[in-house]
């Protein structure tokens, strides 16, 4: 499937870790992730999915491992909150700001949002108190560039010197 860029913009608070919780809950309350599809396989019994694999003499190896895949995707939980719907779909993720499970960072690292360097926003936009017009307009071409997947920024966007919002963005997914 690929990744997926995604970004977002919220009103300015001083804790960015709780904004960042506030917006994946209404992110995942509004439906707006990725859902891996049901894979009707997982709704037989280990027998049953055994029986409609080839012999397990024609490539025992093969075999092995694909019972084994599935018995793993057979475990994951039902997704029924933010912590089972990433449990249930760890590989795709939900290419969405769902997937910053590790809150935020001083630094960039894997499933967290950092913010960018004093450096970075002087090249990037010039100054250290970017406007929201100026964020939003980068973060719609270039946020995919700035960092690896899974792995996102925030930017603070000012207004007349203050603090107005706080912008996440970024790209997971596989």
């Amino acid at each position: 499937m690929g990744s997926s860029a995604w970004w977002y913009t919220v009103d300015y608070q001083s804790d960015v870790n709780a904004a960042l919780h506030q917006l994946r809950q209404q992110v995942y309350e509004r439906g707006e992730y990725y859902r891996e599809p049901r894979d009707p396989d997982l709704d037989m019994t280990e027998a049953e999915f055994r029986a409609s694999l080839a012999p397990r003499d024609t490539d025992p190896e093969r075999y092995d491992a694909i019972v084994e895949d599935w018995l793993e995707r057979k475990s994951r939980p039902v997704p029924t909150d933010l912590d089972t719907l990433v449990a249930a779909q760890p590989h795709s993720g939900t290419h969405s700001i769902i997937d910053m499970v590790n809150g935020v960072s001083a630094e960039p690292a894997f499933a967290t949002v950092s913010p960018l360097s004093h450096d970075n926003l002087m090249y990037t936009f010039g100054t250290v108190t970017p406007s929201a017009n100026q964020v939003q307009a980068w973060m719609s071409t270039d946020i995919v560039d700035e960092r690896d997947r899974w792995v996102g920024t925030y930017i603070i966007s000012y207004d007349n010197g203050r603090p107005a919002h706080i912008h996440f963005g970024g790209d997971s997914g596989d």
